[in-house]
């Protein structure tokens, strides 16, 4: 790390010079210190590289070729020229006000730290970087202001500016006003670079921030301009802007808002470890087929010999042998740890909605708080087992005929 150095500030690039040249005339009006912060620009393959100009402040191009949209790579390969403890991203199309890094760094005070700036929207086409700078550094007039999204200041509200859990708060991760600490991003593994169309890589990343434990917080007073409206102001086809984002992201993100509740996803909401005990196939795939109901649920089975028995008469992509892999557990938002049972009465969907609980041989957790209880942190008091959830332990093999077709012996 480059001495005195606070932040980096990354920037991806496509062939906007003249958004570049305000967003680098904002960085010019910063109350930090230029010595404290660089800048990485992380061009996407622009035909013509940018301009830098001159900056009392470090400043470098980083280029990968032009494959496509590749927003995700991009920012990535500028993190990874990034010289500074803390990462704070960009787009182009933003202008930080002056106070933005200072109260940004300021925020982002721990390794596991991930803030969010507030996006305001500005008509700011035809404007120069030298009238920017009179704006914010000389107190002259602004851009006309435009109405800010109401879904994003309503959701700020309702998680307490983000510092409060909500299942859907990955929702409020705003990548183009972004700050978090370098060994955070390395913890997460960067962003998804299999998104090569429009939106959802901040959302994913910051699912991801969010199920690991993260430290969260949206500072009001943070402000950056955008260059035009919100993407619900825009004119393109939202229609299938949106339902390209939805379905890019339904198969990362576990949320019924993007998946519905039916369909069966590789990474499940609910990540079940099933303790086989030397139980047989007959006992194993009752406990499944219970567990699994009305859930969006996969199952592993801890016995790698007792998981081959069940799927050598059941194909269901559900269920697994071994270990759940880091890239599931990354996402799913609750575990279950469970001996072989008969769950009846609820579903496990419903008892994820009320974690921490647990019975007799179940166990429902969310994935954040144990997470956070790694580190030290201190969790959530249990919620006591709602009375119309039976679990049955399957201590002798059940009848499967009479258990699934309720017929007598």
């Amino acid at each position: 790390m480059t001495t005195g150095l606070l932040v980096s500030v990354v920037v991806p690039y496509y062939q906007r010079q003249d958004q570049l040249d305000r967003l680098l005339a904002g960085l010019d009006s910063q109350e930090l210190p230029a010595g404290a912060f660089e800048v990485v620009v992380a061009d996407d393959g622009s035909r013509v590289g940018p301009t830098l100009g001159r900056h009392d402040f470090r400043v470098v191009v980083v280029r990968q070729e032009d494959a496509g949209f590749r927003l995700s790579a991009a920012r990535n390969l500028g993190a990874a020229a990034a010289s500074a403890p803390v990462l704070a991203f960009l787009d182009q199309d933003c202008i930080p006000t002056p106070g933005y890094l200072a109260e940004m760094v300021r925020a982002a005070d721990s390794p596991w730290a991930l803030v969010l700036g507030h996006r305001r929207h500005a008509e700011l086409g035809g404007w120069s970087a030298a009238m920017v700078l009179d704006w914010l550094s000389h107190g002259g007039p602004g851009p006309a202001e435009l109405p800010e999204p109401g879904w994003l200041l309503d959701g700020y509200a309702r998680t307490a500016d983000l510092t409060a859990p909500d299942p859907r708060g990955y929702q409020l991760v705003i990548g183009a006003a972004m700050t978090l600490h370098a060994e955070l991003f390395a913890r997460l593994g960067g962003f998804d670079e299999s998104f090569r169309s429009y939106g959802g890589e901040d959302w994913e990343l910051g699912h991801r921030a969010l199920v690991a434990g993260a430290d969260t917080r949206w500072l009001r007073d943070a402000v950056v301009w955008h260059d035009g409206p919100d993407l619900a102001g825009r004119g393109a086809d939202l229609v299938s802007m949106k339902n390209a984002e939805t379905l890019a992201l339904a198969s990362r993100i576990p949320d019924r808002d993007l998946r519905g509740e039916n369909l069966v996803w590789t990474v499940p909401d609910i990540v079940v470890r099933l303790r086989s005990s030397g139980a047989g196939a007959a006992v194993l795939l009752a406990s499944i087929e219970s567990l699994l109901a009305g859930s969006d649920a996969h199952v592993w089975i801890d016995d790698g010999e007792a998981a081959a028995a069940v799927l050598s008469v059941v194909n269901d992509a559900r269920i697994h042998g071994g270990q759940p892999p880091s890239r599931i557990l990354d996402r799913a938002r609750y575990r279950v740890t469970a001996d072989p049972v008969l769950l009846s009465g609820t579903t496990l969907r419903t008892l994820s909605g009320q974690a921490p609980t647990a019975t007799d041989g179940l166990q429902v957790s969310a994935t954040r708080d144990v997470n956070r209880a790694a580190r030290g942190l201190p969790s959530p008091g249990g919620t006591p087992w709602p009375t119309e959830a039976v679990v049955e332990r399957l201590r002798d093999e059940p009848l499967l005929e009479r258990l699934w077709q309720g017929r007598a012996v």
